[in-house]
């Protein structure tokens, strides 16, 4: 349930006119809203390869030819250069399309898996990351002992809900800022990293972490996972006199930590907690 499903075979839960269009439609499928050509003739309850955002469709499959007009990227897969389409999240006819649909027999399957089937390996696609970039504050992959902050959408989740309805769990503020991670190493050496790589112990980000003293707080083997905020960051949303780090997860060898068992001062960064009664995971899914 951890892992993300790039592309897995999904069901359409309802079909939308978008208005003045005459050639496109919304279908939707779990909790997200996809543009498709009216000539697919898709109708609710049809189940097809539904593609997550960030998926990279490689050039060298003949499946997604037509894509690569739409722009290319390349990533390094091991010592091999991969070229091909991203999806990205798109803004047609005034209707926000999040992901991509395709027909099962476009993808040449001859049978029709079952709901939920990850046919990711199947279709080649692979999970665009950016390339390192040369020089700047980035100085290798991420690797800190704990997880990307790039968790499963619960759009994609919607088969477990009455699963996750029996986790505990606190609710938070959503911020918007830099994800940034800081870990200490079994040497006692401080780590600090972007979202996908590691960064140059000089960085602003580790000069933000130590300023808040957050490298004398680890022990080794911890991990604190925060948003950077403030001026300068994402149009500064929350309007904050000054950069700050907000703390959303605490890990020690691997595993994540509850908030009680946060070090003296972490509780201190936290981003703001909601009410545990009104946010609680209560009720049916619905789309």
């Amino acid at each position: 349930m951890s892992s993300r499903k790039l592309v897995s075979v999904q069901e359409i839960t309802n079909i939308e006119p978008i208005e003045g269009a005459d050639r496109i439609e919304v279908a939707r499928v779990l909790g997200w809203r996809v543009v498709v050509g009216k000539d697919m003739g898709l109708k609710p309850g049809d189940r097809v390869a539904y593609f997550e955002t960030d998926s990279l469709l490689p050039a060298y499959d003949p499946r997604y030819k037509s894509f690569q007009a739409r722009g290319q990227k390349t990533m390094m897969v091991g010592a091999k250069e991969i070229t091909g389409h991203v999806l990205r999240t798109m803004k047609l006819r005034g209707v926000y399309s999040q992901g991509l649909i395709m027909r099962l027999d476009e993808l040449g399957f001859r049978y029709t898996p079952a709901v939920g089937t990850d046919i990711t390996d199947k279709t080649n696609v692979l999970k665009y990351e950016e390339p390192l970039p040369m020089g700047g504050a980035q100085i290798g992959r991420f690797d800190a002992p704990c997880s990307k902050s790039d968790a499963p959408r619960l759009q994609t989740l919607t088969d477990y809900w009455d699963e996750i309805k029996t986790l505990k769990a606190t609710p938070t503020v959503k911020v918007d800022g830099t994800s940034t991670t800081l870990s200490m190493d079994e040497r006692g050496h401080v780590h600090v990293y972007s979202r996908n790589w590691e960064l140059d112990p000089m960085s602003a980000n580790m000069r933000l972490a130590k300023r808040f003293q957050l490298d004398k707080m680890l022990w080794p083997g911890m991990a604190v996972q925060f948003e950077l905020c403030g001026p300068g960051i994402q149009s500064n949303r929350l309007k904050l006199p000054a950069q700050r780090p907000f703390i959303f997860a605490v890990w020690k060898n691997h595993r994540k930590i509850d908030r009680d068992q946060w070090p003296t001062g972490m509780p201190n960064l936290a981003v703001p907690q909601l009410d545990e009664h009104e946010w609680a995971l209560t009720g049916a899914w619905t789309t």
